[in-house]
């Protein structure tokens, strides 16, 4: 790709360079005492399963300063880096630089190198492995992957909105069974990141929301091959606060539900789904993590039946807010919302979403409440079990997903 479109002093950067094989994209908020290691980490890696191969480093700053440079190249060593600016983002005049802004920043700018991977990796996991990078770049180097997921070893109940909608709706919509199907780490293939930056989304609310749930279905429509690559425990920094539940829910949700419509042509007539690549051996969840109080959830479940139930009734079809009422009837110990039903409640919603029954940030938030009864059901058909009784319940759930997946299609138009 020509680098003339990129700003003047990016492009002189990237001749300097010439021709890179591997591109890594790093995105810093500024400086940080662990930023240091994870990218000499990232640079360990790197020298020991791909020596020989031409490397640079794209480095990304929200916050530019001399500080956030320097740990950057106490870690990269002599290895050539490519600064760029928030001013020289998408979207980012000002220096605010959202992550997906950064993504599109990553993929122009290696291209422009012509890189044959782009890595996007995340400077804020301080256990960031060296085996991380070449794990994710030698399937598109080696085995003719476009894009490459990670696999994290997880705790028993880390994630459970992405376990408990994101992987069943999507392996039931677009039929690739993917352990964690967002690309917010991932490696590319210079034809899959020109396909990516060609596409209208990055303009979009759901490019600048949902794009890590945009991008494997984005390479689905363009026929890129998807593996995913086993790379071990992810060690996510805790937010300062929890983030509230209706906003995170409604984002996920809200992006989901974008894709849906988006990409209809691809699911519509699709049944079932089949494995995709991985390489590696996928590890079973891990018996620690916090512990969740299904009670807790259920008096949740039941306080949004109480102030949402005017909603619901014109979201859910009569049979299954029937069933819903049904479960809040249940005492302490009694799972609220089953697989089936849930699968339900789901599909029900995402046709509510489709109609337009009401403002589609009121409806994709108004789920949150039934997510918790559908967790306090999760945790109570597992908690007596090893930490593998959640990959199988998880499964089991797919399967569902997929077997309700005609009472979707047959109502979508």
């Amino acid at each position: 790709m020509d680098s003339a479109d990129l700003p003047e002093d990016l492009a002189a950067q990237i001749e300097r360079i010439g021709a890179v094989e591997v591109a890594v994209g790093l995105v810093t908020g500024g400086p940080s005492p662990a930023l240091p290691a994870v990218v000499a980490s990232v640079r360990t890696g790197l020298e020991s399963r791909l020596a020989g191969r031409p490397v640079a480093l794209i480095h990304v700053d929200r916050a530019p300063s001399e500080e956030t440079s320097a740990q950057v190249g106490q870690g990269w060593g002599d290895l050539p880096v490519i600064a760029v600016p928030g001013a020289h983002v998408l979207h980012a005049p000002d220096g605010e630089v959202a992550w997906s802004d950064a993504v599109h920043t990553v993929l122009r700018t290696g291209r422009a190198a012509d890189a044959r991977a782009i890595l996007m990796l995340n400077a804020d996991l301080a256990g960031t492995a060296p085996h991380w990078p070449a794990s994710l770049a030698e399937p598109v180097l080696k085995d003719g992957c476009g894009l490459v997921l990670g696999v994290y070893q997880r705790n028993r109940y880390d994630g459970t909105l992405t376990q408990s909608l994101v992987i069943p709706l999507m392996r039931a919509l677009f039929g690739r069974q993917l352990r964690q199907p967002l690309a917010d780490e991932f490696a590319c293939s210079a034809d899959a990141a020109n396909a990516f930056l060609a596409d209208d989304v990055w303009t979009s609310d759901l490019g600048q929301h949902g794009l890590e749930l945009w991008l494997p279905v984005a390479a689905l429509a363009h026929d890129v091959a998807i593996g995913q690559a086993v790379v071990g425990r992810r060690a996510v920094p805790a937010p300062a606060r929890a983030a509230p539940l209706g906003p995170t829910v409604g984002r996920v949700v809200g992006a989901l539900f974008a894709l849906a419509e988006r990409f209809e042509n691809l699911w519509l007539e699709r049944r079932g789904s089949e494995p995709v690549r991985t390489f590696g051996t996928a590890p079973e969840p891990q018996a620690g993590g916090a512990a969740i109080d299904p009670e807790r959830l259920q008096v949740g479940f039941r306080q949004g039946l109480r102030d949402l139930l005017p909603i619901w009734e014109r979201i859910l079809a009569p049979e299954t807010l029937g069933d819903v009422l049904a479960r809040s009837d249940g005492g302490p110990g009694e799972a609220a919302i089953g697989d089936r039903l849930w699968a339900r409640i789901v599909y029900d919603f995402l046709l509510a979403y489709r109609a337009r029954v009401m403002y589609r940030s009121h409806l994709v938030q108004s789920l949150a409440p039934l997510y918790l009864g559908r967790v306090a059901a999760l945790v109570l058909d597992t908690r007596g079990g090893p930490p593998s009784a959640v990959l199988e319940s998880g499964e089991r759930l797919c399967r569902i997903f997929e077997e309700e997946k005609p009472y979707l299609a047959d109502r979508w138009h």
